[in-house]
């Protein structure tokens, strides 16, 4: 564009010398020589300012200098010290040693991500790492390790037309992989003794457990006769809503010296023979709806046999337990809406979680509609509410 400007004005000046020159004998022809310059002039300089304006990074001094001896990563580093000092922090690079278009590309995807989660740059590892850590479990991270490396890394690269090392998903892929490794390192040193359920202490030391609030920091520890200690995060986020059975007592140490009195919240539940290989096709298939879908299905029938366990439900005639236990399923299908993993899960690999929900959902409510049902004198009732009760 730059390029083209000059052009059309050198043009323009030639138009306006050849229109001196033959002013004198051919006024006509003149006045449309210096017509025609005049635009080209004009178009000229449009192109030419547009060309200079051509798209830079956003400088913090509020202007660019520039230096002909300068490199493209020596010249945003002057006017932004800061974006500059962040970017080698985080990544890790001598930044002064990478070629001017490495360090475009890098500036860019810097840039972009922290526009993108709402943070500076020098905060994206810390946040990145944050939400990761709130939303999955780290048996979730070697499997978001191997999508990030088969799939991710490649998309971002070739949709950006950047090289791989200076993606997003590079550092990610960093990142985690380092994490995981620190976390295995720290399990592998932890040594934990008389591990208990919460029951199980309540009984043995003969009193109630308390959550109590450290008025001082604001923290959460826990009393129970004789003990007394740290409470996890994920036992602070139950302590509300989670039942006796959702927690277990033991004391653990880094060193085995000394060891510390912690209250857990209990993170899985065993299930049923009847769900062992469903579980065991969750944990070893590649294909992340599928485990959705194995997810939604187990925590189903898992509400469905603590139902049944109910005094209440088996004192209930046949007809009516499959109406009864028809509704406390529909609630707890609502319920499902708002599981924090899965939708988390399913929004990273951009799955329709209210799709495969809808659709687990109508397949327990035909198992629960017929395991019931041998009597026909209710078949017809339950199937017209069943058909008034579908989430579309």
């Amino acid at each position: 564009m730059k390029n083209v400007g000059i052009v059309l004005l050198v043009m323009a000046a030639l138009s306006f010398f050849g229109a001196l020159i033959s002013a004198g004998n051919h006024a006509d022809t003149a006045g449309g020589r210096f017509m025609g310059g005049l635009i080209l002039g004009g178009i000229g300089y449009i192109l030419l300012y547009l060309g200079n304006r051509k798209e830079t990074p956003l400088y913090e001094n509020g202007s660019r200098t520039t230096s002909p001896q300068e490199s493209y990563w020596q010249n945003y580093k002057r006017n932004n010290p800061t974006k500059a000092s962040a970017i080698e922090s985080i990544t890790g690079r001598n930044m002064d040693m990478q070629s001017d278009k490495d360090a475009q590309e890098l500036i860019a995807s810097m840039e972009r991500w922290a526009k993108n989660i709402g943070c500076e740059i020098k905060d994206i590892k810390k946040e990145y790492l944050r939400t990761f850590k709130s939303t999955f479990g780290d048996e979730d991270t070697k499997e978001i390790l191997e999508h990030l490396k088969k799939e991710k890394y490649v998309e971002e690269a070739n949709h950006f037309h950047i090289s791989l090392q200076n993606t997003c998903t590079y550092f990610m892929i960093e990142w985690l992989t380092n994490y995981l490794n620190n976390e295995t390192t720290k399990n592998n040193n932890i040594k934990s003794r008389n591990r208990q359920s919460a029951r199980d202490l309540i009984t043995s030391e003969n009193a109630s457990l308390k959550f109590v609030e450290n008025p001082n920091t604001g923290k959460i520890f826990f009393v129970c006769g004789s003990k007394k200690g740290y409470v996890s995060p994920a036992a602070v986020e139950k302590m509300e809503t989670g039942s006796l059975d959702d927690f277990y007592y033991v004391e653990v140490s880094a060193d085995g010296s000394k060891y510390v009195p912690c209250l857990c919240y209990v993170k899985s539940k065993n299930v049923t023979k009847q769900f062992s290989v469903d579980d065991t096709i969750m944990h070893n298939t590649s294909n992340i709806e599928n485990k959705i879908r194995t997810k939604l299905k187990n925590a189903f029938y898992e509400f469905i046999e603590d139902t049944k366990k109910e005094e209440a439900f088996n004192k209930m005639e046949v007809p009516f337990k499959d109406l009864i236990l028809k509704a406390a399923v529909k609630n707890f299908y609502h319920q499902m809406h708002n599981d924090k993993s899965l939708v988390a899960m399913s929004n990273l690999y951009q799955i329709d979680y209210n799709a495969l929900l809808d659709e687990e959902y109508l397949k327990i409510m035909e198992d629960v509609k017929t395991e019931f049902v041998n009597n026909t004198d209710f078949k017809e009732e339950i199937d017209k509410n069943l058909d008034d009760d579908l989430p579309f």
